[in-house]
């Protein structure tokens, strides 16, 4: 309820009261004394809304309308607006109204129950009832929206079509991926800034992202090493997940299931003040467990790095006690500047991305100083000597690019 309450707030209502049933009752969603209650807590605090945690079928959302004696909003509905009201890409604005139409569809009966009370009898010869008025806006209605569905999964094709491409650049790069998952208002955007400068919207809405960004982190010295040059990586902000998300927007997460298949690392970002961040890091993995749309499972074999966010907000007891629980986390505060949880996660990064990498000597001669200069924002380089034969350096490589330098590896 807690979370339903922040979706409501997320679109500008404001929660006047709560109410809970153990069932779901079928005829109306809440019992008919539920109902009761409903309609006298609705007077009493002046309430314009109902918001059920539930999708609703057309006739518990009737029901409930009728004895509730205000409009009823499901929670698919609510995270449709939602939705609507972030989108800011063209794909993911097309992605959304495919979601409406999908949703509307099954729905249209009950936006012309008016007219065909007015119509529908028997025709004029006393035979069989002929179509009334009702009826006909209905066929109509569902025609043009069946018709606008097809063109927006048209449209939306070649939107995957064209993501498919960029993909395939991205997989034949020697960068590595690494990706940010987690549950929606976790904290992504926010950290995908600090790393990369994105300066993406960070506002505490949730949904605020629905598009995937990646921007380059440039490597360097890491944090309290004297020498060395880790390698630059890719960064990934993806869409936030939710339990019972609608099935209307399973289309909004393609890219962000694609981004964490894609990834070589993933960062799994959890709300630290959230009360149920075991459910939500759940639901990530659950849903990280989905096929994508090659047919790949997105997790399986991935290094995952569980970031907790949002430090600032819980007790340095809570803080001791989440890392005792959670070996190995990383606790940060994103939007603490002087927090030192980000240079934390980029050395856990690069470790991740240097474990899987191979070790090796190469001497490249300065006419092939291109390649030399190559390593750099590619490998992992611990040491380098300028020598009148070329240049020696100790790199760790990606595994796509050792058969490069394999002629200039120094046999020991």
């Amino acid at each position: 309820m807690g979370e339903l309450r922040r979706l409501s707030e997320t679109l500008g209502l404001e929660v006047r009261g709560c109410m809970e049933q153990g069932r779901r009752d079928p005829s109306g969603y809440l019992g008919g004394g539920k109902r009761e209650e409903l309609r006298g807590m609705v007077e009493s605090l002046g309430a314009g809304f109902v918001v059920a945690d539930d999708e609703l079928t057309a006739s518990e959302a009737r029901v409930l309308e009728r004895d509730a004696g205000v409009a009823v909003v499901d929670r698919t509905e609510l995270i449709i607006r939602i939705f609507e009201a972030h989108a800011r890409d063209a794909p993911s604005k097309l992605q959304v109204e495919l979601a409406e139409m999908e949703y509307l569809l099954p729905r249209v009966r009950g936006m012309w129950r008016h007219l065909e009370r007015l119509g529908g009898g028997l025709g004029s010869g006393g035979g069989a009832a002929v179509r009334g008025p009702g009826e006909q806006q209905l066929e109509y209605d569902r025609r043009e929206i069946r018709a606008r569905m097809e063109k927006l999964r048209s449209r939306l094709s070649d939107e995957r079509s064209a993501r498919g491409v960029r993909r395939a650049r991205l997989r034949e790069s020697a960068v590595p991926k690494v990706a940010l998952v987690g549950y929606t208002n976790a904290g992504k955007t926010t950290i995908l800034n600090r790393l990369a400068g994105a300066g993406r919207s960070t506002e505490d809405r949730l949904f605020e992202t629905l598009e995937t960004t990646t921007r380059r982190v440039e490597g360097g010295s890491p944090s309290g090493a004297s020498s060395g040059f880790t390698p630059d990586f890719t960064l990934t902000d993806t869409v936030g997940f939710i339990r019972k998300l609608p099935t209307q927007l399973v289309e909004s997460f393609a890219s962000t299931l694609e981004a964490a298949s894609d990834a070589d690392v993933l960062v799994l970002c959890a709300d630290a003040s959230s009360p149920t961040f075991d459910e939500e890091v759940s639901t990530v993995k659950d849903t990280l467990n989905e096929p994508v749309s090659d047919g790949a499972a997105s997790e399986t074999g991935k290094p995952i790095i569980l970031a907790f966010n949002k430090v600032d907000l819980i007790s340095d007891s809570e803080a001791g006690r989440l890392s005792s629980r959670y070996g190995g986390s990383v606790l940060m505060s994103a939007l603490d500047e002087r927090d030192y949880g980000c240079a934390l996660l980029l050395d856990a990064i690069h470790g991740e991305i240097s474990a899987a990498r191979e070790r090796m000597e190469v001497l490249i001669p300065h006419a092939s100083y291109e390649d030399a200069a190559r390593l750099y924002g590619m490998a992992e380089i611990h040491a380098s000597e300028d020598r009148e034969d070329g240049v020696l350096m100790d790199v760790s490589l990606p595994a796509a690019s050792v058969h490069s330098y394999a002629r200039y590896k120094v046999a020991r």
